[in-house]
């Protein structure tokens, strides 16, 4: 969600804004199929976007240095900012033990070791991880592309294999294996002329209809994220990459538009990631208490509704985080 980089791109911010309110909706609880629509490809765009976006200048301490404080520092203050929430959380399940290890220690060796309190996290974490190896097998420039390509398809056996034998560690360590193709292909991509279609209103409209197709064609098949046969494996990568061309040329057919709030929402992306869960958790618990049921489900248009109430409550945060703490942004400083 960081960039070394001073230029922005319009088309990315709209990418990344539309993104991040996909991962809103995606976490509000619905029954419908545009919850599986949306959980086919929202992580893997954000993959390719912060592949693309990567670009370290320094030496490997500098660049061990930087993410240290612009990724796992901003993960670990948004475990502490989430604490108070997970921990009413847990006072009101029944029958739970509260105590020292299970209130302060277990959230701390969780969240330490990738398995955050604060879930939706868990993509800082693997994004380091991420971040520090492609830094590592970019050393060796003039064989880079074939230790990325190998990479990628060791990865996603290793994957494959824990899937089919049910091992299964953290989410940020299991998604280290299964999304890391998807980091590799924005770095491939900066160095094609993807931007340009951004500049034409004709290319950008033929990519977007083409991604839709592809990515209905492929939707139809099925989707499973555990996926055990080769077929599964196939159809995730193509959802993944064709949802993901979807957004990018969404982003490209609003290249043209400059948004303050867009611009503002698009750097604020670690805000509403480390803030929005306990924002829908707490709304759930009203509306459950004040109609008197349990696990509330809502319809897509709800849902929809609910997502851009919780992102326009967290737009004052990121403006004031923008202004005062732009850590909590994922930034040292903030681009002009």
């Amino acid at each position: 969600m960081t960039s070394a980089k001073s230029v922005r791109y319009n088309w990315i911010d709209w990418s990344k804004s539309i993104a991040i309110f996909l991962v809103i909706w995606g976490h509000v609880p619905m029954q419908s199929e545009t919850h599986t629509i949306i959980y086919s490809f929202h992580m893997p765009l954000f993959f390719l976007i912060s592949g693309y976006l990567y670009n370290p200048k320094g030496t490997i301490k500098e660049e061990l240095y930087k993410d240290l404080k612009t990724l796992l520092l901003p993960y670990l203050i948004y475990q502490f900012i989430f604490y108070p929430y997970w921990f009413v959380r847990e006072l009101i399940v029944p029958h739970q033990v509260i105590n020292i290890h299970n209130s302060i220690i277990q959230p701390l060796i969780q969240s330490l070791s990738s398995d955050p309190i604060n879930g939706p996290t868990w993509f800082i974490y693997c994004l380091f991880m991420i971040k520090i190896y492609s830094y590592n097998i970019q050393k060796k420039q003039s064989i880079y592309w074939l230790t990325a390509g190998i990479s990628s398809l060791v990865s996603i056996l290793i994957c494959y294999w824990l899937n089919q034998h049910s091992i299964y560690g953290t989410y940020a360590t299991h998604s280290f294996f299964a999304l890391q193709i998807f980091f590799f292909t924005g770095q491939a991509l900066k160095r094609t002329k993807i931007k340009n279609i951004a500049n034409s209103l004709h290319q950008s409209i033929i990519w977007l209809i083409l991604s839709i197709v592809s990515f209905a064609t492929f939707f139809s098949m099925g989707y499973t994220s555990n996926y055990t046969t080769l077929p599964e494996i196939v159809n995730f990568h193509l959802l993944g990459f064709t949802g993901s061309c979807m957004i990018l040329g969404i982003g490209f057919i609003l290249n043209q538009i400059t948004s303050t709030i867009n611009y503002n929402v698009s750097i604020g992306t670690m805000v509403i990631l480390g803030i929005h869960w306990m924002f829908i958790g707490v709304f759930n618990f009203a509306i459950e208490k004040y109609l008197h049921i349990d696990n509330i489900t809502y319809s897509t248009f709800i849902a929809f509704i609910i997502s851009l109430l919780i992102t326009a409550i967290n737009y004052p945060l990121i403006i004031f985080c923008k202004k005062h703490i732009p850590l909590l942004l994922g930034k040292i400083r903030i681009p002009k």
